[in-house]
């Protein structure tokens, strides 16, 4: 899903083995159903190149090279101070570089626009759960139409008959998904999630990240996800990043096929590789 290299001097990022698991029957309704190379037709790709951030002298992300073909779930995971949330902003333009470029392109005539959901979901308190969506539209379009867009993207996260509540009436959970709902209803090509679900509960985090899987795997946008959660990673993205020191580190595919099931021993053997790496590149010597 990512071709990732550094610079031709520089020693390229270790990739691990590859595993060809047991096929296993698949289930799913057929509205929702899609294969994961159909999503181009809708995200935007990403093409970073030699791409340097630093903050008061101190280099945050280091001559990356990064290519993200349209559609795909990438996750990127590393340790705090990693470069991670700084890579997420350069590619949605919040932040500018010190050097390098990144470039997105879409083949549609007129390119979607690009989202991000953060931790807190960041909502108008004095505003209804249908007129917190409908501000993920900026200015566009009628009232009316603004309006049945925003109960249309509620509905898409199971809470339609949330929409003229007040956030505060809410669960964490619930506040989260109207988050989501706002993100989704412009119909983003980029859809970044900086780590979204670190303060919800096992179980509801878990509810969460199936259903941004579904609505990913339905809309076709590209999904870039941070988290420090190995296992999220794991069990969402088609490829991973470990991200050390602003460059990318090791550069992983995940081949399991959809639905993942929690618990499966392919999935827990790769994040396990994923975190010895982590854990021996910062063994205390």
């Amino acid at each position: 899903m990512i071709a990732t290299a550094l610079r031709a001097h520089d020693a390229a990022p270790e990739t691990l083995p590859l595993w060809q698991p047991a096929d296993r029957p698949a289930k799913e309704p057929p509205p929702r159903a899609r294969q994961p190379e159909s999503a181009a037709t809708g995200g935007l790709a990403v093409t970073v190149r030699d791409l340097s951030k630093a903050f008061d002298g101190h280099t945050v992300i280091e001559n990356l090279d990064l290519h993200i073909p349209a559609g795909q779930f990438v996750a990127v995971v590393g340790r705090s101070g990693c470069g991670k949330s700084t890579l997420l902003r350069l590619i949605l333009g919040l932040e500018q570089p010190s050097s390098g470029r990144v470039v997105l392109e879409s083949e549609a005539v007129r390119a979607p626009p690009k989202r991000i959901m953060f931790q807190e979901p960041r909502l108008l308190p004095w505003a209804n759960v249908a007129d917190n969506v409908a501000v993920g539209l900026g200015e566009t379009g009628t009232k009316a139409e603004r309006r049945a867009r925003a109960l249309s993207a509620l509905s898409e996260v199971g809470l339609a008959d949330k929409a003229w509540v007040w956030p505060a009436t809410l669960s964490g959970g619930q506040r989260q998904r109207v988050a989501l709902a706002r993100a989704l209803v412009s119909r983003p090509g980029l859809l970044a999630l900086d780590e979204p679900l670190g303060a919800l509960d096992a179980l509801t985090r878990i509810g969460m990240q199936a259903m941004i899987e579904e609505i990913w795997r339905s809309q076709g946008f590209t999904a870039l996800l941070v988290t420090h959660d190995v296992s999220e990673a794991v069990a969402m993205a088609d490829r991973i990043l470990v991200v050390e020191d602003g460059r990318v580190a090791l550069d992983v595919k995940v081949e399991v096929p959809r639905p993942r099931r929690r618990g499966d021993p392919i999935l827990a053997a790769l994040e396990g590789r994923i975190l010895d790496h982590l854990l021996k590149t910062h063994a205390p010597a």
